[in-house]
């Protein structure tokens, strides 16, 4: 008997798994709008809070240091990019630094410096030992870098990452601070409330300025990043709760009481006139913050802005006037030149970071939770002259046009 056909049967398809949800894309509409974050919400990344501000290179690429690893990040179609990461082992506390040579530095605490350049590649590491909290490495023009030493003084290393055992200059003092570079003299904060001015030439370094007179000295230690006005002054925020100015060789050129904890670091306008962040904390009153404006002539409070918690973040300030900081209680303000707020956006978490301007109409936080923020704003970009962000430009360099 002859087999009836067999009956093929289909395996019905497969339908496709469903496409994992795409990053939430923000579509910023007016100042004060989030446009991006990274990492964005969901991700796994290590989050460590951010204390430290990010280097701006060309075509407004970001070069940050998150936790241990440094990113290189640019905005593509509304959202952060990351171009590549350069891993190191040991958490990153200071600001990436940009030289002259192109060259990023950052100090790890593998007790390494890492000169990295801006495709991610490694161009040298040198073993300098721990870094300090408050301190970033900044090279100078000929590509020597500058990092303050964990058990006091001061680090040359060359630009092939070489240094002498010794310290370029020997101190008991730490230099817990971001110092400048200018006209071949190297200014930074210490520990026992003096600025130190430290000859870069020569073998050793050696101070310029006279400490037994009193030059460069404030009343308790200094963490603030220095700054310089178009005078020029070196401007410095103390431990003190005093600001203070002082001439190029030393003697004191103003000082301010502000009546609060100064957390953050002073930044300057072309004009001459300083933003900084003011805290109080005192028992039995609630916290507070506010930033200050000290007018250039005279060195006087010119106004002074209530924020809505305290306030360790530095300020930075665009090319339209308008200064923008971060508080504690998570708010991002933007405040024109009169002290009036412009708009205010809360992103849930402490801002204690240093502020910038990567390119037009963005503005850059870092946040307690290891997120950075970029929220749209009326600049174009940083103010011209002066000294509008930490470390004096967007590459970070520390040091000021001539």
């Amino acid at each position: 008997m002859q087999e009836p056909d067999r009956i093929r049967r289909e395996e019905p398809a497969k339908k496709p798994a469903p496409a994992a949800p795409a990053p939430k894309r923000f579509e910023p509409k007016k100042p004060g709008d989030v446009a991006w974050i990274y990492p964005a919400v969901g991700s796994r990344t290590p989050r460590a809070a951010i204390r430290n501000c990010p280097a701006v290179g060309e075509k407004g690429r970001i070069y940050a240091a998150l936790g241990t690893t440094v990113y290189g990040i640019a905005e593509d179609k509304g959202m952060a990019k990351v171009l590549w990461e350069y891993v190191t082992n040991g958490h990153i506390p200071g600001s990436p630094s940009l030289g002259p040579d192109s060259n990023l530095r950052v100090h790890s605490a593998d007790g390494t410096l890492h000169c990295i350049n801006l495709d991610g590649d490694e161009v040298f590491t040198s073993d300098v030992g721990e870094p300090l909290g408050f301190a970033s490495p900044l090279a100078d023009d000929d590509s020597n870098t500058w990092v303050c030493n964990y058990n006091g003084g001061l680090l040359k290393v060359d630009s092939k990452g070489e240094h002498r055992r010794q310290a370029f200059f020997r101190s008991r003092q730490k230099f817990d601070s971001t110092g400048l570079l200018y006209k071949g003299i190297y200014y930074v904060g210490s520990e026992d409330g003096f600025i130190y001015a430290i000859s870069t030439n020569g073998m050793r370094g050696r101070i310029t300025w006279d400490h037994l007179a009193g030059h460069g000295k404030t009343d308790w230690f200094i963490n603030s990043a220095l700054c310089l006005t178009p005078d020029p002054i070196i401007v410095v925020a103390g431990r003190d709760e005093h600001i203070y100015g002082f001439q190029l060789n030393g003697k004191k050129a103003w000082k301010v009481h502000l009546h609060g904890q100064l957390l953050g670091s002073p930044i300057v306008s072309a004009d001459g006139d300083v933003y900084v962040g003011v805290s109080t904390a005192k028992a039995g009153r609630a916290k507070a913050g506010k930033l200050v404006c000290i007018g250039s002539s005279p060195h006087k409070i010119k106004w002074e802005y209530k924020a809505q918690g305290l306030v360790e973040s530095t300020p930075v300030l665009g090319n339209d006037g308008i200064v923008y900081f971060g508080d504690n209680a998570g708010s991002i303000h933007a405040v024109d030149r009169d002290g009036n707020r412009q708009w205010l956006r809360n992103v849930g978490t402490a801002i204690r970071s240093a502020g910038t301007i990567p390119c037009p109409h963005r503005v850059v936080f870092g946040t307690d939770k290891g997120i950075m923020v970029a929220v749209q704003c009326s600049s174009d970009g940083l103010a011209d002259g002066g000294w509008p962000k930490i470390m004096g430009n967007l590459g970070q360099s520390g040091i000021p046009p001539l």
